[in-house]
């Protein structure tokens, strides 16, 4: 099974190519969604990734929706690099009301170069074409965790630029920048990163809460201690922010995924007004650190602390 990493590198540095299947299938009906449709009034959306069985990132939340009792707001996909969109899980998503969200790989920092010089045209375009031919506001997460990846800011903002300029067709999708907590409260490189006001929806940021025993500071660290300057850097560039990617471990010796849930849905709703999605990733890697998923065992405690966030009314406003 691959791990949470592994999924990264295989969205990040899949093979250059021409948008999979050639040019965009037709989809029926028009965009008339925007993407500033998906921004909730008061309360936050809820989803998740929900690992599958295989590697190509698609989720599944059926199976989930199922155990917990309630549906999930938003179906988080991955999309690797030089590959076509899972067409057909984004229009069960619609017609069942979730918002799909895809996590679109951009490759290695040569590739970036390489859009920026349109060698990746017609992938790109293809992947606008599609999604706006959708009857609904959907979440584009591109080029996610760039702070682990890339070292070229420049390129980057150059990069993020020119692929969200190709997107005016498709006024439906809501471009998320998304890099690591890390980047907003400890390596300081979001800002750096960050392309614009113009150019983004919504500011995101990704973290787990993992045993650290080693550094007690880093040790199940809480949702606050991850999350605040990433929140507040989304207020100040007057944007909602989104959590897209969390977990906490699960260990059978001293759980802790129960408490840490309750306590996270307790903090958003008292201190994070400006936070409007929430995803958690729902999976279990090589990796004894990355053992994420709330159902085990079946009917526990997490698996019901999960089931209630996800039935919080706060985490389920109205539309779009």
């Amino acid at each position: 099974m691959i791990s949470r990493r592994g999924l990264l590198t295989l969205a990040g540095g899949a093979a250059i190519g021409a948008y999979a299947g050639g040019a965009s299938p037709a989809v029926a009906g028009t965009a008339a969604a925007v993407a500033a449709d998906l921004v909730p009034a008061s309360g936050a959306h809820f989803g998740a990734y929900v690992y599958a069985g295989n590697n190509t990132g698609v989720s599944q939340p059926e199976a989930l929706e199922s155990k917990i009792g309630h549906g999930l707001r938003i179906n988080h996909s991955f999309q690797h690099a030089g590959t076509g969109a899972p067409l057909t899980r984004i229009q069960q998503d619609i017609t069942a009301g979730r918002i799909p969200m895809i996590s679109w790989g951009a490759g290695n920092e040569a590739r970036l170069r390489q859009i920026v010089d349109g060698v990746h045209d017609a992938e790109i375009d293809g992947q606008a074409q599609l999604l706006a031919g959708l009857d609904a506001a959907v979440f584009l997460r591109f080029t996610w965790e760039f702070d682990l990846r890339y070292t070229d800011t420049a390129l980057f903002r150059d990069a993020w630029r020119y692929v969200h300029g190709k997107f005016a067709q498709a006024p439906n999708v809501a471009f998320v920048w998304c890099p690591t907590w890390r980047a907003y409260r400890e390596t300081f490189k979001a800002e750096p990163f960050y392309p614009g006001d113009d150019h983004v929806d919504w500011i995101a940021a990704d973290g787990y809460a993992r045993p650290k025993p080693d550094k007690p500071d880093y040790d199940y660290r809480p949702f606050d201690l991850m999350f605040d300057t990433a929140h507040a850097f989304a207020v100040a560039h007057g944007k909602p922010f989104m959590v897209g990617e969390t977990g906490v471990h699960r260990d059978d010796v001293a759980p802790v995924q129960a408490a840490w849930l309750d306590t996270t849905r307790a903090v958003i709703k008292s201190d994070y007004p400006n936070l409007k999605a929430f995803l958690y990733f729902h999976r279990d890697g090589d990796d004894i650190d990355n053992r994420w998923r709330v159902t085990v065992p079946d009917g526990g405690p997490a698996q019901r602390a999960f089931a209630g966030f996800a039935a919080d009314p706060y985490f389920n406003p109205p539309g779009p």
